[in-house]
């Protein structure tokens, strides 16, 4: 321990604490931690902000047929269904 810091410990009588040079590193790389973590957040965040949102998906309903021209065929949403309707 530093001269001034002991110093500081006896003339405070034991206000200013005396911590070792151990916690001071562990102190020091504990900040240095923190200050990456929130480094990577922020980062993960731009690229979460970055990335394209997914295209927009038709509504389930009676659309055009891509395959029976003349018809229309059910969407449910995610797929076409094997139902057909004339186009009226």
């Amino acid at each position: 321990m530093g001269l001034i810091r002991k110093t500081l410990m006896v003339g405070t009588m034991g206000a200013v604490r005396g911590s070792s040079k151990k916690q001071r590193v562990a102190k020091a790389q504990l900040k240095e931690l923190r200050v990456q973590t929130k480094l990577q957040q922020s980062q993960l965040q731009q690229r979460q902000a970055a990335q394209p949102a997914p295209p927009a998906v038709p509504p389930p309903g009676w659309y055009p047929s891509p395959t029976q021209p003349g018809s229309t065929q059910w969407w449910d949403g995610a797929q076409w269904t094997p139902a057909f309707a004339p186009t009226t």
